[in-house]
């Protein structure tokens, strides 16, 4: 599955990120729906580096903040792929005791459908 390409759908993964548990703590400007959409057909193809991408896992709060790794969560989750249940010398997520980062609702820092 792509990123949504009207509102409705875009809504719709919002919603569905909301449901689970995860908060974006990154502002819309820094969202790219191309650099999704890459991931999503790279995780669907086989030819996603995971041992790359787990040096730098995706990091979250105690509650669901995602610190770090948003594109990546986002791609995941359109691809149906669980991140914890990626093999591999390393995790794929790492968790923190404390965030303080701002806490966002998605519709507002997904990226625009056009």
């Amino acid at each position: 599955m792509a990123y949504p390409t009207d509102d409705a759908g875009r809504q719709q993964l919002a919603d569905e990120l909301t449901a689970k548990g995860l908060k974006p703590t990154q502002l819309q400007r820094y969202f790219f729906r191309d650099k999704i959409n890459a991931f999503v057909a790279k995780m669907l193809n086989g030819t996603f580096d995971w041992k790359k991408a787990s040096l730098k896992p995706v990091v979250l709060g105690p509650d669901g903040e995602i610190v770090g790794g948003h594109h990546r969560v986002i791609a995941a989750y359109l691809a149906g792929i669980d991140l914890t249940a990626i093999p591999g010398p390393r995790p794929q997520i790492q968790h923190v005791a404390r965030c303080f980062r701002i806490e966002y609702d998605w519709i507002d820092v997904l990226p625009e459908v056009q």
